[in-house]
């Protein structure tokens, strides 16, 4: 799948080569990677070169040298092939699927679109390649190919375009709704849109002024169920160990952490790379000139279980706002970051105040390297952060039929932790046999919600 940037530059910056920008713009890939896909062919520009008579673009694909000195509107095609892209885990869980959209629930090595190093290795990609290739698994456990809805565009070996209405992060696991059309995303979109003006014009009366008004529980209920058009519940596991039934409501701004650093050369140069990826926390209230200091947000953590052998908690997380990494940042920002995240920590572990994103070249190394992260327990570690939509509620974009799907964490966290079985740790029981009593008795803390009992469907790998 190719995909193109078209080249930008301010008229007074001085001229920049092409493997310049590439390592600047996209640090996901080392210079030398960079190299070798040229050496590869897989990188060419098309030249927005005007003709000599100056009129109209003279228009055509190249593959140019490393050294090419990019001009004003250049067109940068990149198209390496798949088995170039890091390795993803494909299994992916099917809870609903009609001709309007599918829910399911994806993996924690998995991102749901394009983006970074990833282009046909997503969720999207797998769902259009295994379209028709997987199974209904009925109540009883019986299962039946799909093949007989002869109606559905996957039984027919048709193509089918997914449209990702929302998009969790490559790490985090759980439920995605995809839309089948343009005509259904935009319904879909716009439920999530709507939903998110309402709550941050009422968020605003709170937190907009000089002064910072508390958000208390009961007005967080009050807000969350305001415009009921989507409702999303995540369920995390935090490091360090939390007395049950504590809870925590966060209102700290989210933005970008390079407008609190651009200014400071010294800690400037350890987030240059990722600027535009590494997210902060700001004060919620900061009276004038707001657009400096991110944008409203609010998330409320409750604690469900947790082992002080483990030294773990798992929470209930609740948001307001859908800002980029927020509930990464705001259970950092508290002091009890989501387990395994390789990009923000605390400085203060269980006191408020220590969120900071690790530099640069701590986050490349582990991303690209797929560095397992220790915590405070010998012999165990985790893969990613322990994050997973388990709860989403929304109205049908065609039938107006309220849906809300559930997906215990248990399966898609458990696989991704790494332990020695043969060491017991409590009770004669491993830290995965732990970790999951824990996480039962967190899901048993969500049975107040009546979930709709859906046909699951799963993908057979043949």
């Amino acid at each position: 799948m190719v995909r193109s940037i078209r080249y930008s530059r301010p008229k007074a910056a001085p001229p920049e080569l092409l493997i310049d920008f590439l390592c600047c713009r996209f640090p996901y890939l080392t210079r030398s990677a960079w190299e070798q896909h040229a050496r590869d062919g897989h990188l060419s520009v098309i030249k927005a070169a005007r003709d000599s008579c100056g009129a109209g673009d003279n228009r055509h694909g190249v593959v140019v040298p490393m050294d090419y000195e990019l001009q004003q509107n250049d067109e940068i095609c990149f198209n390496p092939p798949r088995h170039l892209e890091p390795d993803i885990n494909e299994h992916v869980v099917v809870l609903h699927s009609d001709e309007a959209l599918l829910v399911c629930v994806k993996n924690g090595n998995l991102p749901v679109a394009e983006g970074g190093r990833y282009s046909a290795n997503t969720l999207v990609g797998v769902l259009q390649r295994l379209a028709g290739n997987f199974t209904w698994e009925t109540a009883n456990g019986t299962a039946e190919m799909c093949l007989s809805k002869a109606t559905n565009k996957e039984t027919c070996g048709l193509k089918v375009n997914y449209y990702p209405v929302h998009r969790l992060d490559k790490e985090t696991s759980g439920l995605v709704v995809l839309a089948k059309s343009a005509h259904a995303a935009r319904i879909l979109s716009g439920q999530f849109e709507r939903q998110s003006q309402v709550l941050n014009a009422q968020l605003t009366k709170y937190t907009g002024g000089e002064s910072l008004t508390v958000v208390t529980s009961s007005q967080f209920d009050e807000l969350i169920t305001m415009d009921k058009s989507v409702s999303k519940s995540y369920i995390a596991v935090l490091d360090g160990s939390v007395p049950e039934g504590n809870e925590f409501i966060v209102c700290n701004r989210v933005g970008l952490l390079w407008e609190e650093l651009k200014d400071s050369m010294k800690d400037a140069e350890k987030h240059t790379k990722l600027k535009k990826l590494k997210m902060a926390c700001y004060h919620a209230s900061v009276g004038k000139n707001q657009q400096l200091y991110g944008r409203p947000a609010c998330s409320r953590i409750r604690i469900l279980s947790s082992s002080d052998t483990l030294r773990v908690s798992v929470a209930r997380v609740d948001i307001l706002t859908g800002r980029t990494h927020q509930i990464r940042l705001h259970c950092a920002q508290i002091g009890f970051p989501v387990l395994g995240d390789k990009l923000y920590e605390t400085s203060t572990p269980g006191k408020v105040g220590g969120l900071h994103a690790v530099a640069d070249d701590i986050y490349l190394y582990r991303a690209r390297e797929t560095v397992s992260m220790s915590w405070g327990v010998e012999g165990m570690s985790v893969k990613r952060h322990l994050l997973h939509a388990a709860i989403l509620t929304f109205t049908h974009p065609t039938t107006r039929e309220r849906l809300e799907f559930f997906a215990a964490p248990h399966e898609w966290f458990l696989s991704d932790v790494e332990c020695d079985e043969a060491t017991k740790l409590e009770e004669n029981k491993s830290g995965t046999e732990i970790l999951r009593d824990l996480l039962d008795r967190a899901v048993r803390g969500l049975a107040s919600h009546r979930f709709q009992e859906k046909v699951i469907t799963t993908f057979c790998y043949q």
